[in-house]
């Protein structure tokens, strides 16, 4: 008994010490949108002003808290995505050639990954769930899986409620996608390519009375077009023949915000190695950035061997100012 209260002890002590570290974190000062900090600077510039936030003691404390948070295209970014060291999949977890980008958003969590979970909260949604501790006490959460991974997931979603006790209750669904099939998600976007919807008068009643546009609505007439507009695009785990694939949907270079998984930085790995591996390399960003009309591209899933400094430092060396200017790297966990 007195060895098991001392391991109660320690645990105590190691959690106070967690917590002050996190309310440390917090009490710095927050990283808010790009555009208030520079006067309504256009989005061109949004990589190139929140890199400068992020290149603070106070932004290196919280993302070393993993409590940094962004605020890009009018979207809260929360979360963490670090890449582990040796990137290096097993045969067996690749998926056939070529990897469209279908095939690449109906993947399964990454192999060779530390951990990773990207939250946008406004939108309710959770890329790349590897690790996510705000989902408890959330409504119950809907995991997207491959149709090879359903019986896994049960059983590893049944392991972790035995040894929760099963209390509080875990409540889950499970939706099988194939490769090319889309889903409604219950906020109304699709896949993980994020739309919104937006309505407007059709153009032949421009002009037109609110009495006359009532009547016609009254009487069973659509006085309304409906635009699909892409917020949000979510590259996966992949390399850079996503952006060589002519399947890859145009809307990935149309979303307002551009999630891309950018394991290498430099050449300490090479171009090639990074494609045999199946991760994506700045080259491949540099090579293919007359593409991107996104207001921001978000660079997460880092690899590990990094430190945010050569994160930072290696952006600005090897990318184009035009390209560089709308980067915003995801630094949480790098120190």
């Amino acid at each position: 008994m007195q060895g098991f209260s001392r391991l109660v002890d320690k645990v105590k002590d190691k959690a106070a010490e967690i917590r002050a570290e996190i309310a440390e974190a917090a009490a710095a000062p927050a990283l808010g949108p790009a555009s208030s900090s520079a006067g309504g600077a256009s989005a061109s510039a949004v990589g190139q002003l929140v890199s400068q936030q992020l290149d603070t003691p106070e932004a290196a404390q919280a993302a070393g808290a993993r409590q940094l948070g962004l605020h890009l295209c009018g979207h809260d970014v929360e979360g963490v995505s670090i890449a582990g060291q040796n990137n290096t999949r097993p045969a067996s977890l690749h998926p056939p050639a070529p990897r469209s980008f279908q095939a690449t958003l109906a993947a399964a969590a990454p192999a060779c990954v530390q951990e990773t979970c990207i939250i946008l909260p406004r939108l309710r949604v959770a890329f790349d769930v590897g690790r996510c501790p705000q989902l408890l006490g959330m409504d119950p959460a809907r995991y997207v899986v491959h149709p090879h991974y359903v019986d896994r997931l049960h059983q590893l979603l049944a392991l972790c409620k035995d040894l929760e006790g099963g209390s509080p209750p875990l409540m889950y669904d499970i939706t099988p996608l194939q490769t090319g099939e889309e889903i409604t998600l219950p906020s109304g976007h699709i896949g993980y390519l994020l739309y919104s919807y937006r309505k407007k008068l059709k153009a032949e009643l421009v002009g037109r009375s609110q009495e006359e546009i009532r009547a016609l609505r009254a009487a069973g007439q659509e006085v309304t077009d409906t635009y699909q507009i892409p917020e949000v695009a979510f590259t996966g785990d992949t390399s850079g023949a996503l952006f060589e694939d002519p399947a890859t949907p145009a809307d990935l270079y149309r979303a307002k915000l551009l999630i891309v998984e950018l394991t290498f930085v430099d050449e300490t790995v090479s171009f090639e190695q990074a494609r045999e591996r199946g991760h994506m390399h700045v080259a491949d960003l540099v090579a293919h950035a007359h593409k991107f009309h996104n207001e921001a591209i978000l660079l997460i899933h880092f690899s590990a061997r990094y430190t945010r400094a050569q994160i930072l430092a290696a952006l600005e060396a090897n990318m184009p100012p035009s390209l560089r200017s709308k980067c915003v790297p995801f630094l949480n966990g790098f120190a």
